[in-house]
C-alpha cells in the first residue's frame, strides 16, 4: 500500500461533511470540495461505523479491504487533492487519436471508447464479459503493450500500484476516480485524466444512482501530464 501511504502523507486531514455511496460512484464532501470514487457494491459491505462517519477523518478508509470503505476513503482523498498544471480535455478523444501510433494496446476496464478503436486491444476486466480477458491475464500481457490505459478504479481495489509496475508502455490512468497527484507519475503513469467537481448537485446525482454520463454537467474533465525528460 505504499502508493496509498505516499498520497495520504501528501495531503492534510479534514473531516467529512457529507458522504454519499451510490450505485456507480461514492462522493465525499470535505469543506467546499467534493471528491468521487468508483463504487464496488458487490465486493464490500456497509462500513463498520455506518451512520457515524460524517464529522470524522475518512481518509484512512482508502486502505481498507472493505471496498465500500475504500471508495469513501478514495473519494475523500480526491476531495482534498488540488490538481496543478492541468488541461481541460476529453481524454477519450486523445486516446483514439494516438492509438494508431502504437502496436499493442492494453486497457484495464471496459470503457465506451473501446468500440471506436480502429485496432484490436487487450481489454482486462475483473468481471469478464464478451470480448474481454480476466484481469489476471494482465500480469502476462500488459508488459507487452506499448500503450496502456488503466481505470482509476484500480486505486480503490489496491491493484493500481502493481498495474503501474508491470506497465512498460505509455501509460494513462483515467476516470473520475483517478487521484490527480503527480505522485502517480513517480510510480510510472504518463498521463492522469480525472475530474474536478464544481457543483454540489454531484452529491444528489451520486446518491440517486447516477454514473459518468449523469455527472457531465457538474464536473470538469481534466488531464495532467508528466514532465518530459
Amino acid at each position: 500500500m505504499k502508493l496509498i501511504d505516499d498520497i495520504l502523507s501528501s495531503i492534510d486531514e479534514g473531516p467529512a461533511d457529507d458522504i454519499r455511496v451510490g450505485l456507480k460512484y461514492t462522493a465525499v464532501q470535505i469543506g467546499s470540495r467534493i471528491g468521487l470514487a468508483y463504487t464496488f457494491p458487490e465486493f464490500g459491505s456497509p462500513p463498520k461505523n455506518v451512520g457515524n462517519l460524517i464529522g470524522t477523518n475518512t481518509l484512512p478508509l482508502a486502505k481498507s479491504w472493505n471496498l465500500i470503505e475504500a471508495s469513501i476513503g478514495v473519494a475523500s482523498i480526491n476531495a482534498l487533492l488540488t490538481p496543478r498544471d492541468y488541461k481541460v480535455m476529453n481524454v477519450f478523444d486523445r486516446i483514439l487519436a494516438i492509438a494508431r501510433d502504437y502496436d499493442k494496446i492494453g486497457i484495464v476496464g471496459r470503457f465506451p471508447f473501446i468500440d471506436s478503436l480502429d485496432k484490436d486491444a487487450f481489454v482486462f476486466e475483473r468481471r469478464p464479459i464478451h470480448g474481454t480477458l480476466p484481469d489476471t491475464a494482465a500480469e502476462a500481457l500488459l508488459p507487452k503493450c506499448d500503450l496502456v490505459v488503466i481505470s482509476g478504479s484500480a486505486f480503490v481495489n489496491k491493484t493500481l500500484q502493481r498495474l503501474l509496475e508491470i506497465s512498460k508502455g505509455y501509460t494513462l490512468v483515467i476516470g473520475p476516480t483517478t487521484p490527480l497527484t503527480p505522485i502517480l507519475f513517480e510510480y510510472g503513469a504518463d498521463v492522469l485524466a480525472g475530474v474536478q467537481v464544481h457543483n454540489k448537485k454531484a452529491l444528489e446525482i451520486v446518491s440517486q444512482g447516477g454514473g459518468t454520463p449523469d455527472l457531465k454537467s457538474v464536473v470538469e474533465f481534466i488531464c495532467m501530464e508528466a514532465d518530459k525528460p
